[in-house]
């Protein structure tokens, strides 16, 4: 699996989990804890790479920004990899909000929070099914991008990504 991939699989299997714990302890409400559609920044699937129709679900888009790579040893038989992700997450104001002045507000602040939850939670290591892992999971700096005309609310993540003590073939 690669890396993408893999980011996006951790936000899957362990979304509902997060949004339970959230929802329980008082952190977010029940109102925003629908789960959003998780886009591969590379797909081809109509509706699903340039343009996104956000009146049907929000939206969480992950693409890879950098990766790196250190060799830790004197032999350079083993190496160390480093990635960076940027993690867009979108969502509207639109007739969900039934009158509220602060849904689109509220809905991201919700998106962010599990989103970081579960981001945290595997901070130490994730390991996908097909055994595909990273060893270290960071959640960096987060930058607002809004567009008021639209009533498009949304946030920049980054994460960063690393993976230890691989063999050089």
């Amino acid at each position: 699996m690669d890396e993408v991939s893999l980011i996006i699989d951790i936000l899957t299997n362990n979304w509902s989990a997060s949004v339970t714990a959230l929802t329980d302890a008082g952190v977010i409400t029940a109102t925003h804890n629908s789960t959003p559609n998780f886009v591969d920044v590379r797909t081809l699937q109509k509706n699903q790479g340039v343009r996104y129709d956000l009146s049907s679900k929000d939206v969480i888009i992950i693409f890879e920004d950098s990766q790196s790579i250190q060799y830790p040893t004197i032999h350079y038989d083993m190496r160390n990899e480093t990635y960076g992700f940027t993690m867009h997450i979108r969502t509207i104001h639109d007739e969900r909000a039934g009158g509220s002045e602060d849904f689109g507000r509220e809905r991201l602040r919700a998106l962010y929070l599990i989103a970081r939850h579960v981001l945290e939670g595997v901070r130490r290591g994730y390991t996908a099914t097909d055994g595909s892992c990273f060893n270290q999971l960071f959640v960096g700096s987060r930058t607002e991008s809004n567009d008021r005309a639209k009533r498009l609310f949304g946030y920049k993540v980054s994460i960063e990504a690393k993976r230890f003590a691989l063999t050089v073939p």
